[in-house]
């Protein structure tokens, strides 16, 4: 197809930076996938132009850095490395996949993006960094999910401030796996992992707003009152009414 083999042309002839490839959409080039699927083996895609994954796939994405438009539409899009947004993401229904794929200890997502199912999973422990003050919208389908003595770490870019995931009430999510520190989930939104850390086999590593906390007040301990105290204060509520009973 065309654009695959442009895409592919364009890997191959792209300038390396310290060994790692990419394929550049240039400004005004408009790119539609129509229904191919490709695997960028890693090498970065950035988008100055416009692309239009429609119903195909893109795999291997080492980092994605969007200044242009880039519409989902129902495709799929796995990225290894880093999310850069500061161009224009259309979800359409499509779904954004972040992998252990590219050997990436850390993974960072930078801007504002609306997802529509977005999955975030590692089984070797990964780091994935949350900008500090904005917000991830997912309005379909959230899933974050490390492994059994590998826990996905989900962080704030900057520590002590707190990023925002906000998935909407009708989504749904699944959460197991994770270190959870300095996050948020707005008001508007649904509450996420909404229970002890241990339900989902998670830690909480503090600052969070709305995640865990809905089954986390600890329970109010009453002190045993002795029987002697008991009588006591049933003496001292009778005597009253007591003293007002008429002489004989």
């Amino acid at each position: 197809m065309p654009l695959l083999c442009a895409l592919l042309l364009a890997a191959c002839l792209a300038p390396r930076a310290a060994g790692a490839q990419s394929v550049d959409i240039e400004g005004g080039a408009v790119w539609r996938l129509d229904g191919a699927s490709m695997d960028l083996d890693c090498a970065a895609l950035r988008i100055e132009g416009a692309v239009d994954a429609a119903d195909g796939q893109i795999a291997g994405v080492g980092h994605l850095d969007l200044a242009g438009q880039l519409a989902a539409t129902t495709a799929s899009l796995e990225v290894g490395g880093d999310w850069n947004n500061h161009g224009s993401f259309q979800a359409g229904s499509g779904t954004v996949v972040f992998s252990d794929r590219c050997n990436q200890s850390q993974s960072t997502l930078q801007g504002n993006t609306t997802f529509a199912t977005l999955v975030i999973e590692s089984a070797r422990g990964k780091t994935y960094q949350f900008p500090s003050g904005a917000t991830q919208d997912v309005s379909s389908a959230l899933r974050l999910s490390g492994v059994a003595g590998q826990r996905m770490s989900i962080r704030s870019t900057t520590p002590g401030s707190r990023a925002n995931v906000a998935l909407d009430n009708a989504g749904s999510q699944q959460i197991a796996w994770v270190d959870v520190a300095d996050m948020a989930a707005p008001s508007s939104a649904a509450w996420l992992a909404p229970g002890l850390p241990t339900a989902f086999n998670a830690i909480d590593s503090g600052n969070n707003q709305r995640w865990f906390a809905l089954a986390s007040v600890a329970p109010v301990m009453v002190p045993a009152t002795s029987i002697w105290a008991l009588l006591g204060l049933a003496v001292l509520t009778l005597l009253p009414a007591w003293r007002r009973l008429p002489a004989r």
